[in-house]
């Protein structure tokens, strides 16, 4: 993965406390979000390695809940984004393992939604920075560069699923 620009190394402006373990989160569940066009109904997150051993003092769960309920980076709604998930009536769960087995790095995550009746999964690992990648969604690997100033909705449009997936519910 390649920096482009100085803000890449930097990181962006967040509600911290790390770009890895937040900022680069966020952009994860906020692609989620503009994949499906709405927060999701349920989820179920992964979380692998670092993010598995640190995701509550990190704020990583939050972080990535409120990627998913459409919040930026520099949200401070973030902060309270359990509360806000069970308010719009998401359900979640949180699962932990060492190691994916789709992609190698410590800040990996899999996270699975159900919206209406989509079911999406999708793949991210933070990178450092505030970036972070898309590598895998409905088991099609992908390299989709993630930064916090992206257009989450233009980045998100040609993956889009072409018209309504029956599916099953979130295991």
């Amino acid at each position: 993965m390649e920096f482009q620009s100085c803000f890449d190394i930097i990181g962006p402006i967040m509600v911290g406390p790390s770009s890895s373990h937040t900022a680069g989160v966020v952009s994860i569940g906020k692609f989620i979000y503009e994949l499906v066009g709405d927060y999701p109904q349920e989820v179920n997150i992964v979380f692998y390695d670092s993010f598995a051993e640190t995701y509550q003092g990190h704020g990583t769960d939050k972080a990535l809940l409120g990627g998913l309920l459409g919040m930026d980076t520099d949200d401070t709604r973030i902060k309270h984004s359990l509360e806000w998930a069970k308010e719009v009536g998401m359900e979640y769960k949180f699962e932990f393992a060492e190691s994916c087995e789709y992609y190698d790095h410590p800040n990996t995550t899999m996270v699975t939604v159900k919206h209406d009746d989509r079911l999406v999964k999708v793949g991210g690992a933070s990178l450092g920075g505030g970036l972070s990648k898309i590598f895998m969604i409905n088991e099609k690997m992908v390299d989709i560069r993630l930064s916090a100033g992206d257009d989450f909705t233009v980045l998100a449009r040609s993956y889009q699923p072409r018209g309504k997936v029956l599916m099953e519910a979130i295991g």
